[in-house]
């Protein structure tokens, strides 16, 4: 277990780390990596992270309100019951990412990858997913009411397991959507 509160580390490096349960509140990271630890009902409320790596790492039960991601590599992480509230992923690299479940309503996640990520009964009403790569995203009672999709890369998203009520999207995916109900234009 580790106790930094408001410490900065920058290009440090920790593999199969335990941080579970650990007060990183205000904790600020750059240039970073963290593979396969675990973040275990750690508190990261309020902490930055520019430009650092978590690959594989689980952040069930985190602590996570307040926190800004930007630019960082967030590949096959898992947020089961993370607390996300007020969390930023500015241009983030999610993919794989297990979000399942996420409250995620209105965030700015627009040119975030999150490719293959789990999005199973997430709520993204009102968020904006302008220019994502939203490829092969896992949905299930997915909420995306209200989203921007715009520019968004949609190709293997299932229309039919989202709410996409007020949804905002370019021509070129309403075609795409409606030609996965089966509807055949022209």
């Amino acid at each position: 277990m580790f106790d930094a509160p408001g410490e900065r580390w920058e290009q440090r490096e920790f593999e199969d780390e335990d941080f579970a349960e650990s007060e990183l509140d205000e904790l600020v990271t750059v240039g970073c990596s963290f593979v396969t630890c675990d973040f275990h009902c750690a508190v990261l409320s309020s902490s930055r992270h520019e430009r650092t790596s978590f690959a594989a790492c689980s952040f069930r039960n985190a602590r996570l309100g307040g926190a800004v991601f930007d630019g960082c590599r967030l590949t096959g992480c898992d947020f089961l019951d993370a607390h996300l509230r007020g969390t930023e992923f500015r241009e983030c690299d999610l993919t794989g990412a297990s979000l399942g479940g996420a409250l995620l309503r209105e965030r700015d996640l627009s040119r975030c990858r999150l490719a293959e990520a789990n999005l199973v009964d997430a709520d993204l009403s009102g968020s904006s997913l302008a220019d994502a790569d939203l490829r092969g995203v896992r949905l299930g009672n997915t909420v995306l009411r209200d989203a921007d999709l715009r520019g968004a890369r949609l190709e293997g998203f299932d229309p039919r397991r989202a709410d996409l009520r007020g949804a905002r999207i370019d021509v070129e995916h309403a075609v795409l959507l409606v030609g996965a109900f089966g509807v055949v234009i022209g």
